[in-house]
């Protein structure tokens, strides 16, 4: 089966600059977001802080064991069947969703096996199309990662469970402002920790941590091939405006690194040491990544996802 690539991400305009620049001014340190109780906006600034806390939760995941904490791996791990499985291929141009969605799906499977907590299964297109319209709903083709970023820390992520599988007209069909669902929304606000650049080393201590980010690049993989250390990489590639989420990493025996990049155009990746089918996503080393990471924050800033989850598992 062949699936569509379908490139949606924008270049940053001066009003998604000028947004940006807006979040950015809000940003407050690791410890004063999460005690901050109240539904508003989160944004967290790259500092000593953030990065002690993502190295001892690296550790943490390296002790009880990296592979078991591959995110694919979690899903089935936590017995979860959500309605739209573990990940589905976009319909339209709404990549900008899809990188979100994943890196978001990546962080709560991490602090659910943690905290023993319900992963919420997230509708992310709505937020997508609400941001597209900058508060207002404007679904279609196309989206930068800054207005993305700010509205799902600022609307929250909406529940599939209120708008059913993944349907992005059906999506904004259904929306009814100031609903149960607006406020199913903000019960899931994202925390978006921005990224200082697009640098491997930033991107693999996050990932690391099992925290995962929603980036965009000018230049991604369209297929992988296993290598002789078993992880299947990218072997071919495609220019255009693509959002996607780097979501797992991993050190070989030979001490080479990688960053798993989940992608939103179906299974199209090879089986690999880790995954005995046909993915949606293929692993990094520093030589592709320079090649991702080209293009630089041209779509908009990358950042980390983190969400907040459900009640406590019985």
């Amino acid at each position: 089966m062949t699936y569509p690539f379908i490139d949606g991400l924008l270049p940053s305009t001066e009003e998604d600059l000028r947004m940006f620049d807006e979040c950015y001014s809000q940003a407050v340190s690791l410890s004063a977001a999460f005690k901050n109780i109240d539904d508003t906006p989160k944004y967290v600034s790259w500092d000593a802080e953030l990065e002690t806390w993502l190295r001892h939760r690296a550790a943490l995941i390296d002790e009880d064991g990296r592979a078991e904490y591959l995110p694919w791996r979690l899903y089935e791990s936590l017995g979860l069947q959500w309605l739209d499985g573990y990940n589905y291929t976009q319909k339209t141009g709404d990549c900008c969703s899809m990188g979100h969605k994943n890196s978001l799906k990546r962080s709560n499977l991490t602090n659910a096996k943690r905290t023993g907590r319900t992963v919420p299964e997230i509708a992310a297109s709505m937020t997508y199309a609400i941001a597209r319209g900058n508060g207002r709903v404007n679904f279609g083709s196309g989206l930068n990662l800054n207005p993305m970023g700010k509205w799902a820390a600022q609307k929250g992520n909406f529940l599939t469970a209120d708008f059913g599988s993944y349907d992005t007209g059906s999506y904004t069909r259904k929306y009814q402002a100031g609903s149960g669902q607006d406020k199913n929304a903000l019960k899931h606000q994202s925390v978006i920790l921005f990224l200082p650049a697009a640098s491997f080393d930033h991107t693999f201590l996050m990932c690391s941590a099992g925290v995962g980010i929603n980036m965009g690049t000018g230049t991604y993989p369209t297929g992988s091939s296993v290598n002789g250390e078993g992880f299947g990489v990218a072997s071919s590639w495609k220019n255009g405006g693509h959002a996607m989420a780097f979501v797992a990493t991993m050190v070989s025996p030979s001490g080479r690194r990688y960053i798993y990049l989940e992608n939103s155009h179906g299974n199209r990746y090879a089986a690999d040491r880790y995954n005995n089918q046909r993915q949606s996503g293929c692993w990094i080393d520093e030589t592709a990544f320079k090649k991702i990471a080209a293009s630089g924050f041209r779509y908009g800033t990358w950042y980390g996802n983190i969400g907040e989850l459900g009640e406590k598992v019985a």
